[in-house]
């Protein structure tokens, strides 16, 4: 992943993985992430995800790279029930807004991992 992994986009797995409240700012995941960022489990999951990301090129399909130059922080809120095969990209949290923002937020959003 171009700059994404390099401190840009940071996954924050929420509600079934914790029981926490789903966050609503990156704040509110930042503060999740911090808890978390350095158990087993979530090493696993990040390492399985920038696997899964770099495999799909993801950040460098989006075209999102051309429309700024300015660091863009996301908390990528996933999920995944017992119901689902999959695990789904539920919420994308930026630390900023801007074109290029938005641009990974749709990017991302719905996203089956």
């Amino acid at each position: 992943m171009r700059s994404l992994l390099r401190g840009a986009i940071t996954v924050a797995i929420a509600t079934s993985a914790y029981g926490a409240d789903m966050p609503h700012s990156y704040a509110d995941a930042r503060v999740i992430w911090e808890e978390h960022k350095a158990t087993a489990e979530y090493q696993t999951y990040m390492s399985e995800f920038v696997q899964f990301n770099n495999h799909f090129q993801i950040d460098e399909q989006s075209g999102c790279y051309s429309l700024g130059q300015e660091h863009i922080g996301l908390m990528l809120v996933i999920t995944h029930s017992t119901s689902r095969e999959f695990a789904v990209v539920e919420s994308v949290l930026s630390d900023v807004d801007s074109p290029k923002a938005r641009c990974f937020i749709k990017a991302y959003r719905g996203l089956n991992t």
